[in-house]
């Protein structure tokens, strides 16, 4: 399978160290000479990869392309490349419609739509898609667990949890330090806090059909610390915050 990408930042190359490290069979891996660092050092240290003089390059020697552009040139970049009929585009950009994107990369014309995170270079990731072909679904497969999404409005949705993720460290980080500010040894409050949220959200991976509300209502017992500590968080309206970030962040996709 001959697999090119159209940049090279911390997503792209995530998917490709998750790729390479993958048991995915018969890879050839095309990059662009965009960070040059980067590509680099990917081209050094896996015997699949080339790291190639140009984008043109790329689409020429590749059948699926991957595009990890910024969202503010990527249009511009696409469009100056020719692209053919039988090229299977996957992009990762989050601003970049479908539309717009089916427009700029003509004749091509099986293209699709992809939110991969960092993890996938643990092949334990979430992967949602829009409008993939099986072959890219068979594809990420490798990377994670793929998630066919059904409408772009709903693809946006699920895009914008993806600016939540500094939020969440940073919540990890305040949890950890109220331990260790009594006493708790610093690496020890921060695995512990790391630990216990893989495990909760384990517990809710392994269910037939995941329902947060069942589970918080089973881990409250009455007069239990959870249900304590529930009722006050709710109270002062913790929550809110973040569902007017995520109000906030989605009005970008607009």
């Amino acid at each position: 399978m001959k697999i090119g990408f159209i940049g090279i930042g911390k997503i792209a190359s995530a998917v490709i160290e998750g790729l390479c490290t993958s048991e995915a069979q018969d890879l050839q891996l095309f990059l662009s000479p965009r960070n040059e660092k980067l590509s680099t050092q990917l081209a050094e240290k896996y015997t699949s990869i080339k790291r190639l003089s140009s984008n043109q390059d790329v689409l020429d020697s590749s059948d699926i392309v991957v595009i990890a552009l910024r969202p503010t040139v990527a249009a511009d970049i696409l469009k100056t490349l020719k692209f053919r009929p039988d090229h299977t585009i996957v992009s990762l950009i989050p601003l970049l419609k479908y539309a717009d994107l089916s427009a700029v990369v003509q004749p091509a014309a099986t293209i699709c739509r992809a939110i991969p995170l960092p993890t996938v270079m643990e092949h334990n990731c979430p992967i949602p898609v829009y409008r993939a072909p099986a072959n890219v679904i068979d594809l990420f497969r490798f990377l994670g667990q793929p998630l066919v999404v059904t409408d772009e409005p709903q693809l946006h949705a699920i895009w914008t949890l993806t600016g939540l993720i500094s939020p969440f460290y940073d919540l990890l980080g305040e949890l950890s330090a109220w331990p260790i500010s009594h006493g708790v040894d610093e690496r020890v409050a921060n695995t512990y806090v790391a630990d216990l949220f893989q495990s909760l959200s384990y517990m809710a991976q392994k269910m037939s059909h995941i329902d947060f509300s069942e589970l918080s209502h089973h881990a409250a017992t009455p007069n239990g610390m959870n249900e304590q500590a529930a009722k006050e968080i709710k109270e002062k309206g913790a929550h809110d915050a973040w569902r007017v970030a995520s109000d906030r962040l989605l009005e970008r996709f607009k």
